[in-house]
């Protein structure tokens, strides 16, 4: 043996360790390689500080403790190892070929230390020394001898593995960037080609992942698939590489949607798994993204089967992962994430609070600076909200709340997952503004749900999850302030949600019960009935794609009674609305039974049933159902938390039923309770609460109840405060409003109020317009008005009564009456005078005219079109706010500064040029008649009128006692007041226009008085009588007067006779009618057309007529607009008053209307009485300047004379405007004067007294009385 001191015994002990190197790279052995780092390192011990060999030694040391770290994994190995490199480093100068490889292997060193221990000065040094290795190797490597290309692939790994720590964009780009001249360096044929490539996909994908080029991406795949393509079936690598692709595949499926990505990606990594052996390290990674793989279909339409099996693998991943490991905290992730797709579909609250604890745990063992905390922050925010809504606990949202937005603030805007972060933040604090109803928090809901729409593009698969949300947070936006305009965008954005997700989609059921709940809003917003239609159907096909175990099955079902509630609430059939009702309450019941007991939503599904119960209550009697309402409502209430958003509302509905619990046993400890329910809701709120109104409203009724059974003044007196504030409440809806305007105009302590009183009606009638836009199809508006009736004339008394004026009281009358009838005139106003001016502006009242005025979907149940109706919704609503826009713009215009604005007190003054128009007013406070003429306006007093006595009078309407009654007390006082008593023999009789309101516009004031004395006392022999809707109808019409038949118009005559009609019994002088008016029109040489007796062909004739006469039936339903004349199709296809309402033949300029059948000027329906719904009217609002109707029935007999004598007045006299009343006017004097003959005749045949007898035969109603004059 050498001794130390021999020069020569280091080299041996060098050369020794090299060759135990190589027996221990043969056998494995590791006492080889323990002995060799003994040899080494006594070598360097023994050689001097200044031998050039000491670098060598140092390096192989080096060497050798890396291998036995590989071996090992001890941590001491590597740190010598390391120390042992930066030694030989430091004595080696730049002029040794080695340099570049000692600087290589150290970078390596420190990567690898970096990657187990996380450190950054490790990777930073790595990075530092291997762009130097680069540099060295590039300015000796004039032969080839050094790896390039490994070179630039290492320094690659290196910046992405920092960049995945410390997320510093530029490392990504470079290390892209080495890849690349890595790959590009090496031949096809390196061996290490393929690494190169896989090195360069990985970076790729990375990239990416942060910036969403998606250019990356492809390009990441195509290398990855050239990888996987290269590497043999057994080769080691393998299952990495494949797995790197199944990541890039999904991620491609996450970008584009397409399911055949996914579908790869997971058979991708199946493949990869198969292949590991069970001890690889890395198959555990594996195993958590073939989990997350699996969850992702599941997400994307996939079975509950694919659910559970991705469950079963994140489990066994997890279970393989050692505790602490660097992907410990996303594998706890995923199935965090999968517990809770399992806890939405099937409710198991198990799965809930084991997500909880998983993600909670996947925090802890997370550092404050990890790329990953964001994600796992984002997953416990979902879950904590999750638990919130199944256990009501706002500890759990409130830290929902505050982790989301911590996830937020440790996310870079740039970051690809910002938007899912902002997405979930939005749906927390919407939750919190629903539960507390702090208005910033839903400020800040709907402004981070509008960031992370914006952050995303429109071709991201997760766009349609953001835009959902967005709507969500919106709709409750505008149930807040009822700003219409956020109301049409969250509809638009969920419809367009809706939309673009497809019918397997697991999410199609959240986003049709989200369009359902926001049509649903604009229903009861606006009351369209399409709306409802939509809703309904959107909200069953909701229900119908939601699994009976899904969490939210139960809230979905609510809705869906909900909608169905609706529909019953605005249904006229009893039997088919109670058919809803008693499904609504059986979907309701199924609600609360799948419903978690906890669950933060149960007391609104318990009080949405007591109301239904409620309602069947009223319908049926049972008490049962109002006993277990208020069970329900009770029990709502004591689980709502006291700051609760929704306790009002539950409060009142409370209130409700135990107001009708007090109706049926008049206890009085009843009616307290439904009192302090009521009041506890009023103050529950604030005074910008929406509904506050509504509660004001039933809390007024509550206390003015308990006036009426105890007599304390001062529940009176509270009583009104309530309904006045209820009035004043700007922030709720209209109907609401007026409600409490009614209530307070119909009360005889209103005229009590001085000033206050008058204040209080007009802004009550003021709303009126209000709460029935023109957004609203006639068919809607109608249920709407229908609320009102009565409401004008009550305000009208109450400014006579306060000293307001006629005037005051007729704008009153103008504003609050006949609103249907004057939307549609207002449509089809004459614009020619600004037509040369701006004819753009004309253009575009056309365009929006075209919108508003069109036929609606009406007839559209729960059938697939029903969402057709509500698209037309959407252009009306659209079409008013533009019109209004627009409207503004046209009373710039010199001259119009008025366009389609009420009239004013001149205009209405100049309306009675032709003539004084006479409003009849009818109030439980007084009568009146309101008189304008062109030298003003002034009231008279009717006081010998009540309502009472018009109740009594109209159940024998046609008697000739209540003509004379109706002469006394209303039209011998008027035509007094106006000097039209005492007509000159000489002169023509003056015309009068009869404006009657309420039940009186059913009674015949022109045929009123004493017509069988002969004394003329009669309105026939005073004056010639027209009648009107509305003052503002007369102007309009008279916009276009002096219109005259021209013998040379190419305009038709058209005339329909149905004598025999299906199903109405057979009218024998119909076709005499028509032949006797036809020769007349002959005689005169004009053109005279008979259509086709059916809906299609009469309206086609109506585009292109002059004069329309019919002889047929007519018949008037309880609907008004469901009035009809009976054409041959009128079962299937009826020409009712709504298909004449949506008529428009202006253009055309019709005439005359002579309607020769029964009722065509009659409404039943006393509560529209102020809207002249009937056929008489519908025909003038299409466009007739003159119709002839009736109010009643009419002697098929007596309709041949009393045309023929009309027409031959009008071919005497011609055609126009003056000439129509006059010619009706003289008709029914004739055929009066003929009536009074023959009864004479009667009376003479069986006595010789020369007196008319006053005994029942001779007190028939003449047939001559009903035929009115609507026009000018």
């Amino acid at each position: 043996m050498l001794p130390n001191s021999d020069p020569d015994r280091s080299t041996l002990l060098q050369n020794l360790a090299l060759r135990l190197d190589r027996r221990f790279s043969v056998t494995a052995d590791k006492t080889d390689l323990g002995f060799a780092i003994q040899s080494i390192q006594e070598a360097i011990y023994l050689t001097l500080s200044n031998d050039p060999d000491l670098v060598e030694y140092s390096y192989r040391l080096a060497n050798l403790l890396g291998k036995r770290f590989s071996n090992t994994r001890e941590i001491p190995d590597l740190d010598v190892a390391i120390t042992s490199t930066k030694k030989a480093l430091e004595i080696t100068t730049s002029s040794n070929p080695i340099m570049a490889e000692i600087l290589e292997t150290l970078a390596s060193l420190l990567a690898t230390r970096y990657s187990i221990l996380g450190e950054k000065n490790d990777i930073d040094e790595a990075i530092k020394f291997a762009k130097q290795a680069l540099q060295e190797a590039s300015t000796h490597d004039s032969d080839g001898e050094f790896d390039i290309a490994s070179m630039l692939n290492a320094l690659g790994i290196y910046l992405g593995d920092r960049f995945l720590q410390q997320d510093i964009l530029p490392d990504l780009d470079e290390a892209i960037a080495a890849a690349k001249e890595a790959s590009e360096m090496a031949s096809c044929n390196h061996p290490d080609h393929l690494q190169y490539l896989d090195t360069l996909s990985v970076h790729l994908g990375n990239r990416f992942s942060h910036v969403g080029t998606f250019e990356d991406l492809e390009d990441a795949i195509k290398a990855s698939r050239q990888v996987v393509d290269g590497t043999p079936e057994d080769h080691a690598d393998r299952s990495t590489r494949l797995i790197n692709l199944s990541k890039l595949l999904n991620d491609r499926f996450s970008y584009l949607g397409r399911s055949h990505d996914l579908e790869e990606a997971i058979e991708i990594a199946r493949e990869a798994i198969e292949l590991s052996p069970d001890d690889h390290p890395d198959r555990a990674g594996w195993l958590d993204i073939q989990g997350a793989l699996l969850g992702t279909r599941y997400s994307s339409g996939g079975r509950l089967q694919v659910l559970e099996e991705a469950i079963g693998v994140s489990r066994e991943a997890i279970k393989t992962t050692s505790y602490g490991h660097p992907e410990h905290a996303t594998r706890l992730n995923n199935l965090c994430v999968l517990l809770g797709d399992r806890y939405t579909a099937l409710g198991d609250a198990t799965d809930l609070e084991e997500a909880v604890q998983v993600i909670r745990m996947a925090i802890l063992i997370t550092s404050d600076g990890s790329p990953d905390l964001a994600v796992l922050l984002n997953s416990l925010s979902v879950r904590l909200g999750d638990r919130y809504s199944a256990r009501g606990s706002v500890a759990d949202l409130e830290e929902s709340v505050i982790v989301a937005k911590r996830a937020i603030k440790t996310t870079p805007v740039s970051h690809p997952n910002r938007a899912k972060f902002l997405k979930n933040l939005s749906l927390q604090l919407g939750r919190r503004f629903a539960t507390i109803g702090d208005m910033t928090d839903l400020d800040e809901s709907i402004q981070v749900a509008r960031e992370a729409v914006e952050l995303t593009p429109e071709d991201r698969p997760e766009r349609p999850i953001l835009l959902h949300n967005l709507a969500l947070q919106l709709s409750t936006q505008f149930s807040r302030t009822g700003a219409t305009g956020i109301l049409e965008e969250a509809i638009n954005l969920a419809r367009k949600v809706v939309d673009i997700t497809s019918d397997s989609h697991p999410d199609r059921a959240a986003h049709l019960n989200t369009l359902a709940v926001i049509v649903c809003t604009r229903y009861q917003q606006f009351g369209a009935i399409a709306d409802l239609h939509e809703a309904i159907n959107a909200s069953r096909d909701s229900v119908n794609a939601t699994s009976d175990g899904n969490a939210n099955r139960s809230l979905r079902l609510n809705n869906f009674s909900a909608h169905l509630y609706y529909r019953f609430s605005r249904s006229s059939d009893l039997a088919t609305g109670l058919t809803d009702l008693d499904k609504a309450i059986d979907t309701a019941r199924e609600a609360i039974k799948a419903c978690l007991d906890g669950h933060s939503e149960r007391p609104n599904l318990l009080s949405n049933l007591a109301v239904q119960l409620t309602s069947r209550f009223l319908r049926t009697g049972d008490m049962k159902d109002l006993k277990e309402s208020i069970d329900l409502g009770g029990e709502a209430v004591k689980m709502a938390d006291m700051g609760h958003s929704e306790r009002a509302a539950w409060l009142f509905n409370l209130s409700r039923s135990l107001d009708h619990w007090y109706m049926s046993t008049h206890k009085i400890e009843d009616l307290e309770k439904a009192t302090t329910a009521a009041r506890e809701a009023v103050e529950a709120t604030s005074v910008d609460y929406p509904g506050r109104a509504g509660l004001l409203n039933n809390l007024g009724h509550q206390l003015d109840s308990r006036f009426i059974r105890t007599g304390l003044k001062e529940d009176k007196i509270e009583s009104q405060r309530c309904y006045e504030e209820a009035l004043m409440s700007t922030v709720s809806l209209p109907t609401y409003r007026i409600f409490a305007g009614r209530y307070l105009l119909s009360t005889p302590e209103i005229l009590q109020y001085g000033q206050r009183a008058y204040q209080i009606a007009k802004t009550t009638i003021d709303l009126i317009p209000l709460s029935a836009p023109n957004s609203l199809a006639s068919v809607d508006k109608k249920v709407i008005l229908s609320q009102t009736a009565g409401l004008a004339s009550d305000a009208a008394a109450v400014a006579l009564h306060t000293g307001q004026g006629a005037s005051a009281a007729i704008q009153l009358l103008e504003s609050g009456r006949g609103l249907l009838a004057g939307a549609l005139r207002d449509l089809r106003t004459d614009l020619s005078s600004i037509q040369d001016e701006r004819p753009d502006l004309v253009q575009s009242f056309h365009d929006l005219r075209r919108i508003l005025d069109s036929p609606t979907q009406t007839n559209v149940m729960m059938t697939a079109d029903a969402a057709s109706g509500s698209f037309g919704v959407d252009r009306r609503h659209w079409a008013n706010s533009e019109m209004a826009t627009l409207l503004s713009e046209i009373r710039t215009i010199p001259g119009h500064e008025r366009f389609l604005l009420p009239a004013t007190d001149t205009e209405m003054r100049l309306a009675a040029e032709q003539g004084p128009i006479v409003m009849v007013n009818v109030s439980s406070h007084r009568c009146d008649a309101l008189l304008v003429e062109l030298s003003g306006t002034r009231a008279l007093s009717l006081t010998a009128l009540s309502e009472d006595e018009i109740s009594r009078r109209a159940q024998s309407l046609q008697s000739l006692e209540t003509l004379e009654w109706l002469w006394d007390v209303i039209v011998e006082p008027v035509l007094k007041a106006l000097g039209l008593n005492r007509p000159s023999p000489e002169d023509p009789l003056p015309r009068i226009w009869w404006i009657p309101t309420g039940a009186l516009s059913k009674f015949p004031f022109h045929v009123a008085g004493y017509h069988l004395e002969s004394s003329g006392r009669t309105t026939l022999d005073k004056v010639m009588s027209s009648y009107s809707s509305s003052i503002k109808a007369i102007i309009d019409t008279r916009q276009e007067r002096n219109k005259t038949i021209d013998v040379d118009s190419d305009s038709d005559i058209v005339l329909l006779a149905m004598n025999e009609t299906k199903g109405q019994s057979r009218l024998k002088y119909a076709d005499a009618e028509v032949r006797a008016v036809k020769s007349m029109f002959d005689l005169a040489g004009l053109p005279v057309k008979h259509p086709q007796p059916r809906k299609a062909g009469t309206l086609a004739a109506l585009q292109k007529c002059r004069v329309f006469h019919f002889a047929g039936h007519g018949s008037t339903k309880s609907d008004p607009l469901n009035s009809l004349i009976y054409l041959e199709d009128w079962q299937d296809q009826p020409l009712t008053v709504e298909s004449l309402l949506e008529t428009n033949l202006r253009s055309g300029a019709p005439f005359l209307a002579y309607l020769s059948a029964c009722k065509t000027g009659e409404s039943l329906d006393e509560k529209l009485a102020d809207e002249s719904l009937h056929l008489t009217s519908a025909f003038q609002l299409t466009g007739f300047r003159h119709v002839i109707g009736t109010l009643w029935e009419v002697d098929d007999a007596l309709c041949v004379d009393m045309a023929q004598m009309t027409y031959k007045v009008l071919g005497e006299s011609g055609f126009h405007d003056g000439s129509v009343s006059q010619a009706l006017h003289q008709a029914t004097c004739i055929l009066r004067d003929k009536w009074l003959a023959e009864e004479r005749t009667k009376v003479r045949s069986r006595s010789e007294r020369d007196i008319i007898s006053c005994d029942n035969e001779t007190r028939k109603t003449p047939l001559w009385v009903p035929y009115i004059h609507y026009g000018v």
